[in-house]
């Protein structure tokens, strides 16, 4: 057992979804982060937009959080042009989160989706923000 792991615990509960189709790509949603949350983590409900493709409503589904904490000192943020609850917002992009369907609910009446002109700019930082492939002609050093 690695040093100050926590107690084992039970198999967590596999929750039935609150959505009644698959999370969309580009689309914007509420999601219960978890309680045991630890800084810098992201914490309480809060909008996200999903990144994944191909969602189910049993199956990971990949996220950026969104925060209405103005975002214009860092190159990972981008400001959204469309508010959230009458709020600025900005998409966080070296936060990436894959949750549960189950965690997720509805924005709102109707469905949100974050332009594409904005998905793409969104999906440019959180690609910079990945690494790039080792060079396989170059020694491990």
């Amino acid at each position: 057992m690695p040093p100050f792991a926590p107690p084992p615990f039970e198999r967590p509960p596999r929750v039935p979804p609150r959505l009644v189709a698959a999370p969309k790509l580009a689309h914007i949603y509420w999601c219960d982060f978890w309680r045991d949350a630890q800084l810098p983590e992201m914490w309480k409900t809060r909008p996200v937009m999903v990144l994944s493709y191909k969602n189910t409503l049993h199956g990971p589904c990949l996220v950026v959080p969104l925060t209405t904490g103005v975002q214009d000192a860092s190159r990972w943020g981008w400001e959204l042009s469309i508010s959230i609850d009458g709020q600025r917002s900005w998409a966080v992009c070296n936060h990436l989160y894959t949750v549960a369907p189950s965690r997720l609910s509805q924005l709102g009446i109707g469905m949100t989706r974050v332009p594409h002109t904005e998905f793409n700019e969104i999906l440019k930082r959180v690609t910079a923000w990945l690494p790039r492939p080792f060079d396989i002609d170059t020694p491990d050093g």
